[in-house]
């Protein structure tokens, strides 16, 4: 059990992890994994692969609004193809908001922004520089007024 405790705080965690895990030989031994015959293990041995991409992938999107390919797919371990089928599946299923660009070989995972949402941080960043200046000039009128 403590195998299966170490994965999941590996996925509680917004890190990538690496595959195969250093534990996943001591999960993949128990003998629930083994009942059903090769065809079964394989199948779970897929699955729990296909389960840490998509994590990876997920993580990626948290810290990346614009990647090449390439580099995610050696970030993650993947060739560049598997690395394509998976976003795309995970896009198509709603875990992820990603664009693929193949010709310049770029994932963009920020969706984007509506006009409004644009002008709304604008007119937000206006309102900090503002108070900023106002702040300054506050400070630097009362250091006058102490000479």
């Amino acid at each position: 059990m403590p195998s299966f405790q170490k994965t999941i705080q590996l996925l509680l965690k917004k890190e990538i992890i690496s595959y195969p895990m250093v534990n996943q030989a001591e999960m993949e031994a128990i003998p629930a994994f083994l009942e059903g015959g090769q065809d079964l293990a394989k199948f779970w041995h897929d699955l729990f692969h296909r389960r840490i991409i998509q994590h990876n992938v997920r993580v990626a999107s948290l810290y990346y609004n614009r990647i090449r390919g390439t580099r995610l797919a050696q970030l993650l371990g993947l060739e560049p193809d598997r690395l394509e089928q998976e976003i795309s599946s995970m896009v198509s299923d709603g875990a992820v908001y990603a664009k693929i660009d193949r010709p310049k070989d770029i994932v963009r995972f920020a969706a984007p922004k509506t006009p409004e949402a644009v002008l709304s941080d604008w007119a937000s960043d206006i309102d900090n520089l503002l108070h900023l200046v106002e702040t300054t000039t506050h400070l630097i009128n009362k250091e006058n007024m102490t000479k």
